[in-house]
């Protein structure tokens, strides 16, 4: 990943989830992209510059800063020193946790998790039938430090298929070898004392093909009612986060339907719906209101228990490449000289990009994102070229504005993609209705 271009989430030669994914991705996404009602039927308010101070802000007063609390007839008094009671969203917030951003959420865990319903680390993944391991990537002092500090918020980590196309496939395909999966996964989540699991499987959807999915549906389903009665039996939760759906069916306008949404809700007690990624290989809205409405309304079809369902929210956005002028270097780290590709950015740093870049964000009232261009020289001794880049992301305003739509759906809850991408503006706006929870007798 580049360091110019934007904010680098990822450790050298690590992968984020979505870059793993094949060209079907890509033609998924341009079967999104097509849709002429974008944004149609969706209020989108009015929205404010995405660096001055908008209806999210909390305006903290210099020093210590007190705040009093109205419980019936009594006032409760503390300060930010003393922290006090966390305060609790409207609507139960998740979040994932990726080992490449543990610098940031180790921080963020301790300020946080009072306000959090469950939190899943993100390193663990699947290196076979029975082995569970830590991504080779992943710091095992950040990864300590984080379980330590993760206090109030139940652990649920996510489980990653690690396994190349077709793999978990035949796993689960088999009852011999699915049993095996299933005992290690209940073997993991009591050896780590965990509350639950996250299985998060998205091998199926992007690399095994969709000619695949009708064998591999109903295994999938054993392998998700086998493994709940397992951890439920030892008090465990089970979670799966899966890719969109959009209606009950299973035809080709139907969304990621190998994940069988009616077949697993009565077994699972969560189901997170990957309702980002909507622009991956190509420039484009990263969440587009209407694409994570259609997801919502899709789910609910297909289950009939918006309470069982939590909405992912993106808390990011991508920095892609468009064009190129001249003749760019070869990366070279020693020099370094690097030619970036598609990187990630986030609240956190794409005000820094900005500045850096003197750029000019336009928002986009369909679909309530910001997005930017600008021009980056890469050159060494010898080359220079310039790319012109484009950058689409969802603020902090926009994060809430998702949140808004599960709300108003009913849904079980959100989760964050990503703990540690998010800044306080981010925090701001899931809180600014947020309420303290009912005293102790």
């Amino acid at each position: 990943m580049a360091g110019s271009a934007g904010d680098p989430l990822l450790p050298s030669g690590a992968a984020e989830p979505s870059d793993q994914r094949s060209d079907q991705t890509s033609d998924q996404t341009s079967d999104h992209a097509s849709e002429s009602s974008l944004g149609s039927g969706i209020p989108v308010a009015p929205r404010r510059s995405p660096w001055l101070p908008g209806r999210s802000v909390i305006v903290w007063a210099v020093g210590l800063l007190a705040v009093l609390v109205v419980v019936g007839t009594a006032v409760v008094v503390w300060t930010k020193e003393d922290e006090g009671p966390a305060l609790q969203p409207v609507i139960p917030v998740d979040a994932w946790a990726p080992y490449w951003a543990l610098d940031r959420s180790a921080d963020e865990i301790s300020r946080r998790d009072g306000s959090m319903r469950e939190v899943s680390p993100f390193w663990f993944r699947v290196a076979g039938v029975d082995q569970i391991i830590v991504d080779s990537n992943a710091s095992s002092e950040l990864t300590d430090d984080f379980l330590d500090d993760a206090g109030d918020a139940l652990l649920v980590p996510s489980i990653v298929d690690g396994l190349g196309a077709g793999e978990m496939a035949a796993i689960i395909a088999d009852p011999e070898t699915r049993r095996r999966h299933v005992d290690a996964i209940v073997e993991f989540a009591a050896d780590g004392e965990y509350d639950g699991v996250d299985l998060n499987y998205e091998q199926f959807a992007f690399a095994d093909g969709s000619d695949t999915w009708e064998a591999t549906r109903p295994n999938w389903v054993s392998l998700v009612s086998e493994l709940a009665e397992e951890l439920h039996a030892a008090g465990r939760t089970l979670t799966v986060s899966v890719p969109v759906v959009y209606d009950a069916a299973r035809t080709s306008q139907s969304g990621y339907w190998v994940y069988d949404y009616s077949a697993i809700v009565d077994h699972v007690d969560t189901i997170r719906i990957m309702a980002y990624d909507f622009s991956v290989n190509s420039p484009g809205p990263i969440a587009p209101l209407s694409f994570v409405q259609r997801a919502i309304d899709g789910a609910i079809e297909a289950t009939g228990q918006p309470d069982k369902l939590s909405l992912g929210l993106a808390v990011y956005g991508r920095n892609w490449p468009v064009s190129e002028i001249g003749t760019c270097p070869e990366p070279d780290d020693e020099d370094g000289v690097t030619v970036p590709g598609i990187t990630t950015v986030t609240p956190r740093s794409v005000g820094d990009l900005i500045e850096r870049r003197d750029a000019v964000p336009a928002y986009d009232a369909a679909t309530d994102e910001w997005s930017f261009e600008y021009d980056l020289e890469i050159s060494d001794s010898t080359n220079t070229c310039v790319q012109t880049r484009q950058v689409h992301y969802v603020d902090a305003d926009g994060v809430r504005a998702r949140m808004d739509l599960a709300i108003d759906a009913g849904l079980g809850g959100v989760a964050l993609w990503a703990l540690g991408f998010e800044d306080d503006a981010v925090w701001d706006a899931i809180l600014i209705d947020a309420t303290l929870p009912e005293p102790d007798d």
